[in-house]
């Protein structure tokens, strides 16, 4: 094993976290483009914690108590700032163990906050769409979709040649990985009504269901599942009907491409 793998193996983990600084970040995915070991390695690790995620999320017996739920709904605070994941799963970990002493066995992990991390994911997706597909201010250059999807995987690989399913056939003006204040988005900018729009996933739990996050000027934000995934589609419109009808209409492929 080379000194550059052993040095990557270390970075793992704060590389699929999204926590390395940009240039670091370039480093390994240009170093996992070309050592085949590295990038089996990564994928392994990448699929290990999907199939952890998956398998907590489904498990009953990790349930809270629906008290417990309301109790901890109270008692925190909407999240106004980007957090970084690791400190998300840091507090999280550090509360299901406070509760297994408490309560003598069982591991509490709840989404209790989900309604306004969306919010708040929400309005970084409108900031990117403003800061990416109508002008470029990012302190991160895009990376093209198709190398996105090496480095990283789902769910830029899924999005490569994803066209958004508009009542008329979408053309597709670009589509790369991008980072907007720390978070790291696959973005798929089409063309809506003359002007463009954009399609914006990134690895956080999904809302249930599309929803209406934030409207201002014309300019309207959609929340909705994809997958494990959550996308954000944004997008100037009038008429939040029609938005709403297109945001349903992608669930569906998303989910399929994503899962």
């Amino acid at each position: 094993m080379t000194s550059d793998c052993g040095h990557l193996r270390r970075l793992a983990d704060a590389f699929l976290d999204g926590e390395l600084p940009p240039d670091t970040s370039e480093d390994v995915g240009r170093h996992l483009e070309s050592c085949p070991d590295c990038g089996h390695d990564m994928a392994a690790r990448r699929d290990l914690r999907d199939r952890l995620r998956r398998g907590f999320d489904a498990s009953e017996s990790l349930q809270p108590r629906p008290e417990f739920a309301s109790e901890l709904a109270a008692r925190l605070r909407p999240a106004d700032a980007p957090v970084s994941r690791r400190s998300v799963l840091r507090s999280w970990w550090a509360l299901a163990a406070g509760v297994l002493i408490a309560a003598g066995g069982g591991v509490v992990i709840r989404r209790a906050q989900e309604r306004s991390k969306l919010a708040a994911l929400a309005r970084l997706a409108a900031g990117d769409h403003q800061n990416c597909a109508i002008a470029i201010h990012l302190d991160e250059r895009p990376v093209p979709m198709d190398q996105a999807g090496r480095r990283y995987g789902l769910p830029y690989r899924a999005l490569t040649d994803f066209v958004p399913p508009t009542p008329k056939p979408a053309r597709v003006l670009d589509r790369h990985a991008c980072v907007y204040q720390g978070h790291r988005f696959a973005h798929v900018v089409f063309e809506h009504q003359d002007g463009p729009a954009s399609l914006l996933v990134i690895d956080a739990p999904p809302p249930s269901e599309p929803q209406i996050e934030a409207e201002e000027d014309g300019l309207q934000v959609v929340s909705l599942p994809a997958g494990r995934f959550s996308a954000f589609l944004v997008i100037r419109d009038p008429n939040p009907d029609a938005v709403r009808r297109l945001a349903e209409s992608c669930v569906a492929p998303l989910a399929n491409r994503l899962s």
